[in-house]
C-alpha cells in the first residue's frame, strides 16, 4: 500500500461509493446531513472530523494502484452501495472537539471546511475530560451526562490504541530500536535541557549534533502531543526538565514554555518562544512533524509521530519527499516502571494497555447506568502503564446521542459495528494500531454495543435511542 501525504497538508476526504476519491472543494450543504465537499444529493452525507493521527486509517480513500480499499469510512461508505458518504476533515485533535463541541465546522480553520453543515461527529487522540469548558456536565436520573448545545448527550468512546512513536534521524539510525532513549533523555529534549546528542544517554551510539526538535504547531491543539506530555507530566522532574519547563498534559505544546507565541490568524501556527530554544522548529499535524524529521538538512532531528507516518508500521505512509517514511526510524524507550526497553509495536502496545498500572481501571464502566454515563471513565488513561511501550493511549470518536436524520444516525451506528467486529482490524494493525481490547462479544467492543448501539442494558444512552431523543424538539437534535 503507498499512500501520499505531505507535510502540512489537510486532508478532506469525500468518502462514497461513486466518489471514493473525491477531494473537491466545498459546495455548499444542505440543512442537517448535506455533504460539503460536493456529494451528490442522492447521497446522504455524514460529516466529521479531527484527529490526524487516525486520519488516514478513517478516512484515506479507495486507489486502484496499488489497489487499496480504503479507510475505514472508505470501506464503508462503499458497503452501503453509495447510499450513504462521510467526509472528514484532518484538522488536530484540538480542532476536532471545538467543531463538532459547537457544531461548528469554521473550527476546523483548514480554508476547506467553509460553508455550514452540521458536524455529526468528532476524532481525538486527547480525550475530553470532566473539566472541560467544552461540555458542561450536568447531574441526572442516569448518569452524569453532558449536554452539548445540540444533539442531546454526549458520546464518547475509545476507537484503537497507539503509541506515539520517538522518530530518530541520525546517521548512525540504520534501523527501527537502533537507539534506547529514556525518560530523562526525553524531558531534557523536550524541554530544551538537552540540544545535543552527546548529552543524552544513547550519545555512544550517535553521531553527535544539534537536535532539531519537531513539534506540533496545529492552531486548534494536536491529540498526539496531548498523549506525550501526558506521560512527560509523569515522568518529568526539575532534575531532568530545562528550569522554567513544567510539563502537564496538554494539546498545545509551546503552551509550556513562558514567553509562547500564539497564533496571529486562524489559520497560522503556534510558535516557540522567539529566543532560546532556536532547535525547536514548528509543523503541522503528524505529517509535518514526520516530513521535517524525515527531511531535516542536518541530519539531526527527532520528532514523535503516530506509527503509521514511521518505519515501525507494517505499511507506512510514503511522502512525496526523496524519503519514504519506511526511512523514519523510532527509537526503543525504557519503561521506568519496569527497567525494560520496548519498541512501539503491536504486542508492547498491547502489553502496555492491559498492564495500565496499578491506579488504571481498563476495563468499561458499565455496571450501572449513573456509571455507564460518565463519559470521562470511557477512555482509560495511561500516563505510565505498568509494562509495554510508555507512551500510549486511545483515539477516540464524539457522537451526539440524537440525529435529525436517521440516516445519518443508523449510518454512525452502523460504522461502530463492523468497527467493533473486527471489519478493520488488518488495516489497524498494519499501520501499527492496536485495536480496543475486547471484539462485540466482550470488553469494550459489547460494552459499547450493548450500551451505545443496541440499549442492551436499558440505559437508554444508546444513538437514537426513542425515549431519550423523543424528547428533544428537532432544534435540540443534531
Amino acid at each position: 500500500m503507498t499512500r501520499t501525504i505531505g507535510r502540512a497538508t489537510v486532508v478532506a476526504a469525500l468518502l462514497s461509493v461513486a466518489t471514493t476519491a473525491a477531494m473537491a472543494q466545498p459546495t455548499g450543504s444542505a440543512p442537517n446531513y448535506g455533504c460539503p465537499l460536493g456529494e451528490t444529493k442522492s447521497t446522504s452525507c455524514v460529516n466529521g472530523g479531527g484527529s490526524s493521527l487516525a486520519a488516514f486509517v478513517y478516512a484515506a480513500p479507495a486507489t486502484t494502484t496499488p489497489v487499496f480499499a480504503g479507510g475505514e469510512m472508505t470501506q464503508y461508505a462503499a458497503s452501503t452501495g453509495g447510499t450513504t458518504g462521510i467526509s472528514y476533515v484532518t484538522a488536530g485533535s484540538g480542532a476536532g472537539q471545538k467543531a463538532f463541541a459547537l457544531n461548528d465546522p469554521s473550527q476546523y480553520a483548514t480554508g476547506i471546511a467553509v460553508d455550514a453543515y452540521t458536524v455529526h461527529f468528532g476524532a481525538s487522540d486527547a480525550f475530553v475530560d470532566a473539566n472541560s469548558s467544552l461540555f458542561p456536565y450536568v447531574a441526572s436520573s442516569t448518569g452524569a451526562v453532558t449536554l452539548l448545545p445540540t444533539g442531546g448527550r454526549f458520546i464518547q468512546i475509545p476507537m484503537f490504541a497507539t503509541p506515539i512513536a520517538i522518530t530518530v534521524n541520525n546517521a548512525k539510525m540504520t534501523a527501527n530500536g537502533k537507539i534506547t532513549l529514556k525518560d530523562d533523555d526525553l524531558c531534557g529534549i523536550f524541554s530544551g535541557k538537552l540540544t545535543n546528542w552527546n548529552q543524552t544517554s544513547a550519545h555512544t551510539q550517535l553521531t553527535a549534533g544539534t537536535i532539531h526538535v519537531y513539534w506540533r504547531a496545529d492552531n486548534g491543539g494536536s491529540g498526539t502531543t496531548y498523549l506525550l506530555t501526558q506521560h512527560l507530566a509523569k515522568v518529568c522532574t526539575t532534575a531532568n526538565t530545562a528550569t522554567g519547563i513544567t510539563f502537564a498534559a496538554t494539546t498545545k505544546f509551546a503552551t509550556l514554555f513562558p514567553g509562547y507565541i500564539a497564533p496571529a490568524t486562524s489559520t497560522s501556527l503556534w510558535g516557540m518562544p522567539p529566543t532560546g530554544y532556536s532547535n525547536f522548529i514548528a509543523a503541522n499535524h503528524n505529517g509535518g512533524v514526520a516530513d521535517g524529521v524525515n527531511n531535516d538538512a542536518t541530519n539531526s532531528a527527532i520528532g514523535f509521530n503516530s506509527p503509521d507516518y514511521t518505519a515501525i508500521a507494517a505499511t507506512p505512509a510514503t511522502t512525496t519527499a526523496p524519503k519514504p517514511y519506511t526511512s523514519l526510524f523510532v527509537a526503543k524507550l525504557l519503561n521506568a516502571a519496569n527497567n525494560i526497553a520496548y519498541l512501539p509495536s503491536l504486542a508492547n502496545v498491547t502489553l502496555a494497555i492491559t498492564n495500565p498500572g496499578a491506579a488504571i481501571d481498563p476495563t468499561p464502566p458499565t455496571g450501572t447506568a449513573l456509571a455507564a454515563g460518565v463519559q470521562t471513565s470511557w477512555v482509560p488513561q495511561i500516563p505510565q502503564p505498568a509494562s509495554g511501550y510508555p507512551i500510549v493511549g486511545y483515539t477516540n470518536l464524539m457522537f451526539a446521542q440524537c440525529y435529525k436524520s436517521v440516516t445519518v444516525a443508523n449510518s454512525l451506528k452502523g460504522f461502530l459495528t463492523k468497527h467493533i467486529n473486527g471489519v478493520y482490524k488488518t488495516l489497524l494493525n498494519n499501520n501499527g494500531f492496536v485495536p480496543m481490547l475486547g471484539t462485540s462479544k466482550t470488553g469494550f467492543g459489547l460494552a459499547i454495543s450493548n450500551v451505545f448501539l443496541n440499549n442492551t442494558k436499558g440505559y437508554n444512552l444508546n444513538i437514537g435511542n426513542t425515549t431519550a431523543c423523543g424528547a428533544l424538539t428537532t432544534a435540540e437534535k443534531r
